[in-house]
């Protein structure tokens, strides 16, 4: 790859540049190539930062001769792929879907356009960021599935169905992408009993996927079947890798506990009893949690343990002490019952705040040039925080780690979108204005733990984007926001308002 007006390119074609030899450097092709009965690859090219262009010799993707695949191939394999994962281990997308693409048609027609879509996601601007059109990408995608109409080999339709929900998240296909995620998880249950490396590199990828569903999924009929959440803890934990599958076990069997108690804390049996099963459900899923937390207390303690990237240890650290807290009030009505865990939060955000500015978070993961991950990153989790703790300080500095830790869309959930909610939600339950970087620039009426009457239970946004005129005559771009709140007499009501997303 070369910049234009950054370093000087050395000239020459890549045949001569693989074999060191001199080029004569011929154009439009290569002399010294074509004397020798080989074929010229062509030469490096120059160009701006924004617009790559990638050459790379046909023996290293085999049998791919259109050059737009090559590029796309090679983006992919040095810019999309190790970025995808975001906090998580990217083994599978490095070397698992690259290894798989060399032989399977329809893995390799999903990577190019899961490489087309991102590269198209990576370059748009900030305002022109939906992707509307993008004809080589989709040719290819539907190339792949006709190749996977084919396919016999469960284990491939399920690595194939995950760079499906890659692609639908890539267009923001809320629908098509839990379809995907419901069919896989369908077909992996037998799977993982038949195919040992199914059970090592596809359960975990699925088991994190099945939690977007149980927010994005207009009813219940669209949540996917949960499998394998009646594993036990395990007495000790090898890896890193081995306590991450479990903890992001507990977590969604924590937001299915929550989803089935959404009628106590916001629907019409907000007043009745709990049923005896989800009191027994809850219990055992503290027991879970306390389990986890031993055996991850003695991995880390153990001085044979292989380190790994802070990141990846903070995302499991907050998924562990998210669940903590929710399991605690899957079923309660009073949001005051979240002041008990303060301590909870603050350390959650310090935790967080160490990975910014830090070398322990790569560079290429800073805010502002991670446009989409595959997996949940930071945001969601930064969301609960600024949503459930009260103490102004502390939710103030989690909305500001939202756009310095997060990608501008993590799996579907956006920055922009969320931190805009997160952002009003604050100004609603202290009464106060905030400037455009989350500081108060009016008196807090509530600067210590608001009223119950006053917090927000819960909200929701509609899809479409709108434009409005501010108090200052300019346009800003946002979303309308519902916000479930109750009367001082204990009935809940929807306040809708526009969120403008100033990021």
């Amino acid at each position: 790859m070369a910049r234009k007006g950054s370093t000087k390119v050395r000239t020459g074609c890549l045949t001569c540049k693989i074999r060191k030899v001199k080029c004569d450097e011929g154009k439009p092709h290569c002399q010294r190539c074509v004397s020798t009965g080989r074929k010229c690859d062509g030469y490096v090219q120059a160009t701006t930062s924004s617009d790559l262009t990638w050459h790379r010799p046909r023996h290293l993707f085999p049998g791919i001769d259109n050059v737009d695949e090559r590029r796309a191939l090679q983006f992919f394999c040095q810019a999309a792929g190790p970025s995808l994962s975001g906090p998580m281990d990217p083994y599978f997308w490095t070397h698992l879907v690259m290894q798989f693409s060399n032989f399977e048609p329809a893995v390799r027609h999903s990577v190019v356009a899961i490489s087309s879509l991102y590269e198209c996601m990576q370059t748009r601007s900030q305002s022109a960021q939906r992707l509307v059109d993008n004809r080589f990408a989709l040719s290819h995608y539907n190339s792949a599935i006709r190749e996977l109409k084919s396919m016999n080999s469960e284990p491939l339709v399920l690595l194939v169905c995950i760079l499906f929900v890659c692609i639908e998240f890539l267009q923001d296909n809320q629908g098509a992408a839990i379809q995907h995620c419901k069919h896989g998880v369908s077909i992996l249950k037998d799977a993982e009993a038949a195919f040992p490396w199914t059970k090592e590199y596809l359960a975990p990828i699925f088991r994190r996927l099945t939690i977007f569903p149980f927010f994005f999924a207009l009813d219940e009929t669209s949540f996917p079947e949960l499998i394998n959440l009646e594993d036990q803890v395990p007495e000790s934990f090898f890896s890193f890798e081995e306590a991450q599958y479990f903890i992001d076990g507990i977590l969604l069997r924590t937001i299915r506990l929550v989803r089935s108690g959404d009628c106590h804390r916001l629907g019409n049996m907000r007043h009745c009893h709990v049923s005896p099963a989800l009191l027994a459900e809850q219990d055992k899923t503290r027991v879970l949690l306390d389990s986890w937390n031993s055996r991850f207390s003695d991995l880390q303690n153990r001085p044979s343990t292989p380190t790994r990237p802070e990141e990846m240890l903070c995302s499991i650290f907050l998924r562990y002490e998210v669940a903590r807290v929710w399991v605690e009030t899957a079923f309660e009505y009073d949001e005051t019952t979240y002041d008990k865990y303060i301590d909870r939060f603050r350390l959650m955000v310090a935790t967080a705040a160490k990975l910014y500015p830090s070398k322990a978070l790569k560079p290429d993961n800073l805010r502002g040039t991670r446009k989409f991950i595959f997996e949940m990153g930071f945001v969601p989790l930064l969301y609960y925080i600024v949503m459930k703790c009260r103490c102004l300080k502390t939710r103030i500095e989690a909305l500001s780690l939202m756009k310095k830790l997060g990608a501008a869309r993590e799996n579907l959930w956006e920055v922009s979108t969320m931190h805009a909610v997160g952002r009003r939600i604050v100004e609603i339950e202290h009464d106060v204005l905030l400037d455009e970087k989350d500081n108060p620039f009016t008196t807090p009426f509530w600067p210590g733990l608001p009223p119950d009457e006053m917090r927000v239970r819960d909200s929701t946004t509609r899809p479409a984007l709108s434009v409005q005129v501010d108090s200052r005559d300019q346009e800003v771009r946002g979303r309308m926001a519902g916000f479930y709140r109750r009367t001082i007499e204990g009935d809940i009501y929807l306040q809708t308002d526009f969120v403008a997303e100033i990021i």
